[in-house]
């Protein structure tokens, strides 16, 4: 987090993620058939598009790279897991546990929403037999959760992948925590970007990435999966791929030939704190002297902000700008 001196009133960028995580395989019964996704056959239409196996995935390079980046390569240093295209093979359930706020599950099921149209999964939150268990506990309780000796302790949310034992790169079930006591619109992206992990997704380098996993000033606050992110999750699910695909057998299925397409755009909104209310703002980012922010912090913002309820010039907070 950091601290800018102003005039009386601190701007501070929240930390809205942490770090994921993955585990070793785990030995469960194959899901029942009925929960399987269907097969594609070649020319099958998804989300809207033709697709023939034949036919290679085009993308640009810069997504290649980020599809490199986000699918091959494992969210944690070091990881012990191998770096192979991992997605669901069925449509996974998720099961809510601890002490979500009402906003908490909104959230989760605009994030389930939002990947599932991109990912062309049928995401579904239930109330047991979960593929995806989330649960809400305070940070100190991470360790216990995941059962390890420590965690990062900076981190917000953490997510465990298992995978199917005699299937390679097929992702079996999730566990997710995220902390409960973290502030709401922290737990709004955090959300969003530790089911991407539970889906297959890795980090992004990317500040304006939803699946963005530094804690550099930065990055983005919003919660809802750029275009990038998108791009990259909606390759990750094309029926072209499959399961355990490692980086050079992706590599014959896609072409980075493509001149147009999704890019890594800068950061447009930033949160900010103002240290003698301790109200919170979304801040737009850019090269202006003073940038509007609205107290708006139930949905995400849309640029430009109209009808500003304070602008900030980096420093400090006004109610209007000067002159």
């Amino acid at each position: 987090m950091r601290v800018v001196a102003g005039i009386g009133i601190a701007v501070l960028i929240a930390a809205c993620t942490g770090t994921g995580s993955n585990s070793a395989t785990k030995t469960t019964a194959r899901p029942a058939a009925a929960n399987r996704a269907a097969p594609v056959a070649d020319g099958t239409e998804v989300l809207g598009r033709q697709l023939d196996r034949r036919s290679p995935i085009t993308l640009t390079p810069d997504e290649y790279d980020a599809f490199a980046e986000m699918v091959t390569t494992p969210a944690v240093p070091g990881a012990r897991r191998s770096t192979v295209l991992s997605r669901w093979v069925r449509n996974p359930k998720v099961q809510v546990l601890g002490t979500p706020t009402e906003e908490d599950l909104r959230r989760l099921a605009e994030a389930a929403a939002q990947w599932g149209l991109i990912t062309g999964l049928r995401i579904t939150i239930t109330g047991a037999n979960a593929d995806i268990v989330m649960r809400f506990v305070p940070r100190a309780s991470f360790a216990r959760e995941l059962d390890v000796a420590t965690v990062d302790a900076t981190a917000v949310g953490l997510t465990r992948v298992a995978f199917a034992p005699d299937r390679r790169g097929t992702i079996d079930s999730a566990f997710v925590v995220v902390a409960s006591d973290d502030i709401q619109v922290g737990r709004n992206r955090t959300i969003a970007h530790e089911l991407g992990h539970a889906l297959g997704l890795q980090h992004s380098t990317c500040d304006s990435s939803l699946m963005d996993g530094s804690s550099a000033d930065g990055r983005s606050v919003r919660w809802g999966p750029s275009a990038l992110d998108a791009r990259v999750a909606s390759i990750l699910y094309d029926p072209r791929l499959a399961p355990g695909l490692d980086r050079d057998e992706i590599d014959t299925y896609v072409a980075p030939t493509a001149t147009t397409g999704a890019t890594c755009v800068p950061v447009d909104v930033e949160l900010v704190k103002a240290s003698t209310s301790g109200r919170y703002y979304f801040c737009a980012r850019g090269p202006q002297t003073y940038r509007p922010c609205t107290a708006t912090l139930t949905a995400e913002p849309t640029m430009p902000i109209t009808n500003p309820d304070v602008w900030t010039d980096g420093a400090s907070l006004m109610r209007t700008p000067p002159g």
